[in-house]
């Protein structure tokens, strides 16, 4: 008597719980693939995909409705279902994260291999992870959301440009005499066009502006009466720079497309980057750092962060001359 006491009031309590949790508020799970009966209202909520009578979630979003929709997981708690979620999807919190945050700003979200699809394309990423800004610019309309170690995000609008100046140069020759690692020539050259750095009436050039202006034929230097070739100029570059051929590939690309191009060294930067000159020198529109390999994706937020700071653009040079920009953005 007492055993078929025990099985009446457990069936009781059965019957109060699945009263208590309406059968469209349960997920099921099967495998891999987890799912709900179908409903009109999650289809509208833009959850899930339709098949037959069920609607198929993604594991962030079986989290997603068990964190913030009072769903549960036939046959599981709460952790199991995060070690479910852990064992399908690869980097699955900093996605979570960014999902849940875009749901809660009340935008729908789809969920692709690697980005979530609303208004913008998300790439949610760690801040440890390492991230190459050149590969990833092939999604367009593309965000990159760096989640830290608190699982806070921040935005950064991520897009090829294709920066353009107005700085124009007139053809002239001048010599120059190499002394050390810098070439001291007329004055002219930093007053009319901002070139190295003005020291009473001489114009003293770094190794690498000189060897653009040599190549380009413009100026002429000299070691004693012995005239110095380009190889030399060059070589002494790589001496003090192992990237010295890629600055200087960089450098002549953005002096063709018109700018005005110094050294970005007080900003953490390649080179800083002038529209145009005048008689006042304006700011700098674009800090430029040269990027080759894939870097810490907090290592982008402490270079867009530090440019922002004093009004600068940040580019990512790229291979194939290709520039892209990364700004802090709201969503």
């Amino acid at each position: 008597m007492y055993n078929e006491l025990k099985v009446v009031f457990f069936l009781i309590g059965t019957v109060k719980y699945l009263l208590q949790t309406p059968i469209f508020m349960k997920i099921y799970v099967e495998g891999d693939v987890a799912y709900l009966p179908f409903s009109k209202k999650i289809e509208k909520m833009g959850f899930g995909v339709k098949r037959g009578g069920k609607i198929i979630l993604h594991p962030i979003e079986v989290l997603y409705l068990i964190l913030n929709r009072g769903y549960e997981v036939h046959g599981k708690n709460t952790t199991d279902v995060f070690k479910w979620c852990l064992e399908k999807i690869e980097n699955f919190m900093p996605f979570y994260c960014v999902y849940e945050d875009l749901r809660k700003r009340g935008y729908y979200v789809n969920i692709l291999e690697d980005v979530l699809v609303g208004k913008h394309v998300y790439y949610p990423v760690e801040e440890v992870r390492n991230v190459n800004v050149c590969d990833i610019v092939k999604f367009e309309n593309l965000v990159l959301a760096v989640v830290d170690e608190e699982c806070e995000i921040t935005y950064y609008k991520v897009e090829e440009i294709y920066p353009k100046g107005k700085h124009k140069e007139e053809e002239f020759k001048v010599r120059g005499i190499l002394l050390g690692n810098s070439v001291f020539t007329e004055g002219f050259l930093h007053e009319r066009y901002f070139y190295g750095s003005l020291k009473g009436n001489m114009t003293i050039l770094s190794i690498l502006e000189s060897a653009y202006l040599m190549e380009k034929g413009m100026l002429e230097v000299y070691e004693g009466e012995k005239r110095v070739s380009l190889d030399k100029i060059m070589n002494i570059g790589r001496s003090k720079d192992p990237k010295f051929d890629r600055r200087f590939e960089v450098y002549k690309d953005l002096k063709e497309k018109g700018f005005v191009v110094k050294t970005g060294l007080k900003f953490g930067s390649d080179f800083r980057l002038y529209e145009y000159i005048s008689e006042e020198l304006p700011h700098s529109k674009y800090l430029v750092n040269i990027f080759d390999r894939p870097i810490p994706a907090f290592e982008i937020v402490r270079a867009v962060r530090l440019a922002q700071s004093v009004r600068k653009t940040l580019l990512f040079a790229c291979k194939g001359n290709k520039y892209i920009a990364v700004e802090r953005v709201k969503v």
